[in-house]
């Protein structure tokens, strides 16, 4: 047996596929393909198949990770060559390598955020009146009902530019099992303070960290 670590983008219509219609997707994808896929032992076997880190619906990504597990040794270029020649529109596999880190060992995402608010004449003043609040606070519904949580400190801006009237962002989130983010959170949040129509234009997660910003693939 062999484990593979799969780096893949999800663009265009793919983006509306759900992290569970994904899973069955690729699936489907590697039984077409012909890899040597290795199956779980016992009464019900199934493919295993793993991704360290689901996607939100609606968002585009050139660094997203799929762990798989062959029967044999295969050369990295023919398992994307199988891949691909099998994998749904908006689906394409880049690069191919064993597994280095674990799936705990994820901190971080960096996404790129772009805006546009016809009836905003100045959207980047109103983000840096935003972020420069003492506190964002968002409701987080948890297993004990609704809590207020401070998420300002949880976003790392690395990017802010403004041009013809689009505001795109650079934002680094905190991910993985000791705390995330979603950008979808963070979008919805100024939308609140704005108290106006802002368009997300697009909306790309571009890496995947783990501690101190090593990258995760």
């Amino acid at each position: 047996m062999k484990d593979y670590r799969i780096l893949f983008e999800k663009k265009g219509i793919s983006k509306y596929i759900s992290h569970l219609d994904l899973n069955r997707c690729m699936i489907r994808t590697i039984r077409r393909s012909g890899l040597p896929a290795w199956y779980t032992e016992g009464f019900h076997p199934h493919l295993y198949l793993m991704f360290p880190l689901a996607l939100s619906l609606g968002i585009e990504s050139i660094c997203e990770v799929m762990d798989l597990r062959l029967t044999e040794e295969l050369p990295p270029e023919e398992i994307l060559s199988r891949l691909n020649a099998a994998l749904p529109e908006g689906l394409h596999a880049l690069a191919v390598r064993e597994p280095v880190m674990q799936a705990t060992d994820i901190a971080a995402a960096e996404y790129q955020l772009c805006l546009s608010a016809p009836e905003i004449p100045d959207l980047s003043g109103l983000w840096n009146s935003f972020i420069s609040q003492p506190e964002i606070l968002i409701q987080k519904k948890t297993k004990k009902g609704m809590k207020e949580l401070n998420i300002k400190e949880m976003i790392t801006i690395q990017e802010c530019v403004s041009q013809n009237q689009k505001l795109t962002l650079v934002l680094r989130l905190p991910a993985g099992n000791e705390g995330s983010l979603n950008l979808t959170v963070v979008a919805d949040a100024f939308q609140k303070y704005a108290d106006k129509p802002i368009l997300v234009e697009s909306a790309c997660r571009t890496k995947i960290f783990s501690e101190n910003y090593q990258d995760f693939f």
